[in-house]
């Protein structure tokens, strides 16, 4: 297996914080703050107190490669969003708390998940020979299952990456982001929604295929 080391993944961790959470570092300043520590461009508390989650969680993940992808092991990757998600970490949501998404096609709020629930799913988006596609699978059904309080699609593109890292895929899974073209990240968002709400998953599995898939020896570029 390739060293990896938590600056490869520094293209998960800015494209998931710019897209899924505002985040306003940019592009090569979050990729210093994962090498070094540095806070040059680093301008809010947020964008630091997201950052430190998002290393965690890249971090976490390349700590646990080779280990099993399970439930508990999608709840200990929540649990490493301690700043910046939820108030309870790693904690299953409950119905009560009526957590959901809104999005542009309406709200969608699934019910609240057990951990078999959870473990139903990740024996269902593994069961493939393509690890790839597993990768998709579970980024998509785990963002629209929403089993936490907060931080659900974080959550889901570590585990997916996780997934490819086991198996010496040399990919990554990136949240489609591009500076010159914000569109893409609004097409990207509205597939997701339909996948939500529709259930039309082919759109953005096709969109994560075409512009989210990135040969791990070009994660520095």
């Amino acid at each position: 297996m390739t060293r990896i080391d938590v600056v490869d993944l520094a293209g998960v961790v800015y494209s998931s914080g710019k897209v899924f959470d505002g985040l306003s570092t940019g592009r090569l300043d979050t990729e210093n703050f994962l090498r070094s520590g540095s806070l040059e461009g680093v301008t809010s508390r947020s964008d630091l107190a997201l950052l430190e989650d998002l290393r965690d969680a890249a971090q976490f993940i390349i700590d646990n490669l080779g280990g099993p992808v399970d439930a508990a092991f999608v709840r200990a990757v929540n649990q490493q969003l301690t700043r910046s998600a939820a108030l309870h970490p790693g904690k299953l949501r409950t119905a009560d708390q009526q957590i959901g998404v809104k999005t542009r096609y309406g709200r969608h709020e699934p019910a609240a998940m057990t951990d078999q629930d959870l473990q139903r799913l990740l024996d269902r988006t593994t069961c493939s020979d393509d690890v790839t596609e597993n990768a998709l699978d579970v980024f998509v059904e785990l963002s629209k299952a929403q089993p936490f309080e907060d931080g659900n699609k974080r959550t889901a593109i570590f585990v997916a990456n996780k997934l490819l890292l086991d198996a010496d895929t040399e990919m990554l899974l990136v949240v489609p982001v591009d500076e010159d073209d914000p569109s893409l990240s609004d097409q990207f968002n509205d597939r997701l929604a339909l996948a939500y709400i529709r259930d039309e998953r082919d759109g953005v599995k096709e969109l994560l295929r075409s512009h989210g898939l990135t040969a791990l020896d070009d994660r520095r570029r």
